[in-house]
């Protein structure tokens, strides 16, 4: 069990014992490992620039807020897919208020209920890689520090979860579930 110091409160959040190396600076933990490659100094000033252009609204939150690339298998094509793009502005939202800055991005999708029994069937299983592909390029490529995967179909989940595998950043999958057709949040 561990111990909480005079006057401050217990964590209500999972703690860990051993955190990944680089993520400890003068004794205080640093959320935005990744990103402050490319936010703190003076060595990317055009990466900089893009990022504001991006809606990064202060020279604060360029070096301190963490970045988290939130990934949806969002498309039209398939109603358990079609509601991801807002259940993502939703997650960057929350992000946001916690003052971390999202980033939201897509991937891929393929329907096995469409696809099934015809010439698409054919692409079902690389899906995955493509989309673990997607997720593992943007995330390392921008410098996120973390990445929330939202998937809607069975392809989509394990092409998320090999992505977090790959770029071993922290993580999480929401699964966006299935909803009737022509219905959103």
């Amino acid at each position: 069990m561990s111990q909480v110091a005079p006057g401050k409160e217990k964590s209500r959040f999972l703690a860990f014992r051993h955190v990944p190396y680089g993520t400890m600076r003068n004794g205080k933990l640093v959320l935005n490992r990744y990103s402050s490659v490319l936010t703190q100094g003076y060595e990317f000033p055009g990466a900089q620039a893009m990022l504001y252009a991006a809606g990064i609204e202060s020279p604060e939150q360029m070096r301190n807020a963490p970045q988290v690339g939130v990934a949806s298998v969002w498309w039209e094509g398939n109603p358990c897919n079609m509601h991801l793009l807002q259940l993502g502005r939703t997650v960057k939202e929350g992000l946001e208020k916690n003052d971390m800055i999202g980033w939201q991005f897509n991937t891929i999708g393929v329907s096995d209920a469409i696809t099934m029994g015809n010439q698409g069937m054919r692409f079902s299983l690389q899906s995955r890689d493509i989309i673990a592909d997607s997720i593992e390029t943007t995330t390392c490529a921008q410098h996120h520090d973390a990445n929330i995967s939202i998937p809607g179909c069975d392809k989509n989940m394990p092409g998320c979860i090999m992505a977090m595998a790959r770029h071993n950043r922290p993580s999480l999958m929401i699964y966006g579930g299935s909803i009737k057709g022509g219905e959103a949040f």
